[in-house]
């Protein structure tokens, strides 16, 4: 089966209060729900009809159990979703107060399993016909993920639309500064790229929309139109 959307990376629990305008250390009540960027993509793509999957994995634990009954209540495929002993599957809490901060803490320690993907458990074919591959730069950021990652991106040919989305978050990175090397890699294989100037100046160096920009589409294979 190709999926019209296939994702690849991040999954969690996102631990959400259920007050506003307070820190975590005030906050009485939480309520939970399914998070990871790619994951969400994921499930967008199937609450719009489209066929969707997403490549990751989850602990051995009741959250791990979550993860997969939610993503089948959104319809997402799980036939991708492995497990991993090497931690539980994480969980993100998260402060709110509006209008527009929102401190996220992530507990993904000491290596969160999506992060424990391998290059030989991918489905090539899979990977090969999807017609839009979504994957992250936090898949980068740890092998043997990376390798799974670069991987993907190399299989793929150039087939159909392949985004990066540039996910930058520094704490998952045990060397920040070789996240520019790792993400120069993975462009050279994107069509889209996606982030804030945060990210994108990760990316390219550059900070100025315009020219990161530019810089974002000379680095991908497409380039230049």
């Amino acid at each position: 089966m190709s999926f019209e959307v296939l994702t690849m990376g991040r999954v969690g629990v996102d631990v959400y209060p259920l007050q506003t305008g307070v820190g975590l250390a005030e906050v009485t009540s939480f309520g939970k729900y399914l998070g990871g960027s790619p994951t969400n993509v994921a499930v967008a793509a199937a609450r719009y009809g489209h066929s969707a999957a997403v490549i990751t994995k989850t602990g051995q634990d009741p959250f791990g159990a979550f993860v997969r009954t939610a993503l089948e209540g959104y319809g997402v495929d799980t036939r991708f979703v492995g497990t991993s002993d090497i931690a539980p599957t994480p969980v993100t809490f998260c402060e709110i107060f509006p209008p527009d901060d929102f401190p996220l803490y992530f507990y993904r320690q000491p290596k969160a399993p999506d992060l424990d993907i391998r290059p030989d458990e991918l489905d090539q074919d899979a990977v090969r016909d999807a017609a839009v591959l979504w994957f992250t730069g936090t898949g980068l950021s740890e092998e043997p993920s990376r390798s799974a990652t670069l991987a993907a991106l190399t299989h793929r040919a150039k087939a159909g639309t392949t985004v990066f989305d540039l996910d930058w978050r520094p704490m998952f990175w045990t060397d920040p500064d070789e996240a520019c090397a790792r993400y120069a890699e993975a462009l050279r294989h994107a069509t889209v790229a996606v982030g804030n100037l945060d990210e994108c100046e990760v990316a390219t160096g550059e900070r100025e929309p315009y020219a990161a920009a530019k810089a974002l589409l000379a680095a991908g294979w497409s380039w230049p139109w």
